[in-house]
């Protein structure tokens, strides 16, 4: 679907989907892919950046990649498909989700002309100023019929060359117009911050009210099965739990769950990651985040121990860096646990997920 559709568009309203802005070109993403380090780029962009090099340098967290570390992005990919965009020739009022944009005939494309009308307008220049050369040197003064056929010729010729200088121009005149466009929505994109987050359908924290202060969180994630379905249907492929604290006065942090997996995770493992949210004392701690970070599966019937993985922030990335919007991109572990070890951690369709952070030694 997404590969019918050309790149250069924006959003209607590019703040509220900031999230959905490739890093490299500046426009919405096509064919969306996904870096490890988290942030998304247009497939053409991917392969544009390694026609001449295996290694690309992140446009945003200054982070090395190779081409194994892109993966595509469904989530992303289904949230721009329902984007809002307008048309970008100048003189279409149009506007539609990007979906639908694929199916819109431009008027404008009619009265501008197309490419193969102009490569037709250069043609005919050409040939009228061959007929126009030809006019100069076999004009005969003395014969006034001749005389009037060279004249008419004349204005013929300049006819044919103002008629394919208008379409050129007109072309040229929408081509501007679009960039103008896109310029302005840019200049708002970079006065006004960003209200929110948007990274994947109805999937931001609900509310900005703390669950915990002590750098623990247990979620209950009710509903699993259906929660899965919606993720392997592409319906809603990840969820994020309540924000906490890492202590009274820390770190605010949520929770990213992929019931079907992301990235090298997808389709086979449960995939979480650590989102830092915008807090309300992050001026005063120390950047970036890098306490440890444990992700616990619990088992209610305790017949399985419990599901561990521990992780150290990495300091380079973006991700743990103090938040200029309102979450950070989230990062840490797409194999967390397999999907076949997860009915054994199941009761009633709930899942138990415990996160808790280290908070020792920070000063705050």
């Amino acid at each position: 679907m997404m590969g019918k559709l050309k790149g250069a568009l924006m959003p209607v309203d590019p703040i509220i989907n900031a999230g959905l802005l490739c890093q490299a070109c500046g426009f919405l993403l096509i064919n969306p892919q996904q870096a490890e380090c988290g942030h998304r780029y247009c497939l053409g962009c991917v392969k544009r950046h390694f026609r001449d090099t295996d290694k690309m340098v992140c446009h945003t967290c200054r982070q090395g990649l190779s081409l194994r570390q892109f993966h595509s992005d469904k989530a992303a990919e289904n949230d721009a498909l329902i984007t809002e965009v307008a048309c970008p020739n100048f003189g279409c009022a149009w506007s539609g989700t990007l979906k639908s944009y694929q199916e819109h005939v431009c008027p404008s494309v009619a009265q501008f002309g197309t490419a193969k009308e102009s490569a037709l307008a250069l043609r005919d220049q050409e040939v009228v100023e061959k007929k126009f050369t030809w006019s100069d040197k076999n004009t005969i003064v003395g014969n006034p019929s001749l005389n009037t056929e060279a004249v008419l010729l004349r204005v013929e010729s300049l006819e044919l060359m103002v008629v394919s200088l208008h379409r050129q121009l007109n072309s040229q005149v929408a081509m501007v117009k679009s960039l103008q466009r896109c310029c302005s929505q840019y200049e708002k994109l970079l006065k006004t911050s960003p209200e929110g987050h948007r990274s994947s359908k109805g999937s931001t924290p609900m509310s900005s009210e703390l669950i915990s202060t002590n750098g623990t969180l247990v979620w209950k994630v009710e509903n699993f099965s259906k929660l899965l379905r919606d993720a392997t249907s592409g319906k809603k492929r990840s969820i994020y739990s309540p924000v906490f604290a890492t202590h009274a006065f820390g770190y605010h942090l949520c929770v990213r769950m992929y019931p079907d997996g992301d990235g090298i995770g997808k389709g086979s493992h449960l995939s979480l990651f650590l989102a830092i949210a915008k807090g309300p004392y992050d001026d005063i701690l120390p950047w970036p985040f890098q306490l440890k970070v444990t992700f616990i599966l619990l088992d209610p019937t305790r017949r399985q121990l419990p599901l561990k993985e521990t992780f150290l922030p990495d300091p380079q990335s973006a991700s743990f860096h103090q938040p200029h919007e309102r979450l950070n991109i989230a990062s840490g572990s797409p194999l967390f646990a397999s999907k076949t070890q997860i009915p054994s951690y199941l009761k009633d369709d709930v899942l138990y997920l415990k996160v808790v952070v280290d908070s020792a030694g920070v000063d705050v």
